[in-house]
């Protein structure tokens, strides 16, 4: 069995999340956090991704929002 190296999370809701729910949920966690913090490119598919992970888990995108570091200003996920 192999360890899993997740990449360090910004948010604690996104550590959290990774560990209730595994190595499945890594890419998701890392979009949601780049796109928060406006990293991420505002394309089409950026977009949508970020509006069907706002829909389908927004208790979780709320608090990476709440969680993220004061240096990173939060990005709406409309």
């Amino acid at each position: 069995m192999s360890l899993v190296k997740y990449p360090l999370f910004q948010s604690a809701a996104a550590r959290r999340t990774v560990h209730r729910h595994g190595a499945n949920c890594v890419s998701d966690l890392c979009f949601l956090e780049e796109w928060a913090s406006g990293r991420a490119k505002s394309s089409a598919a950026n977009i949508l991704r970020a509006s069907q992970i706002r829909r389908t888990n927004p208790a979780l995108v709320q608090e990476i929002d709440r969680t993220l570091p004061a240096s990173t200003p939060p990005r709406r996920h409309s």
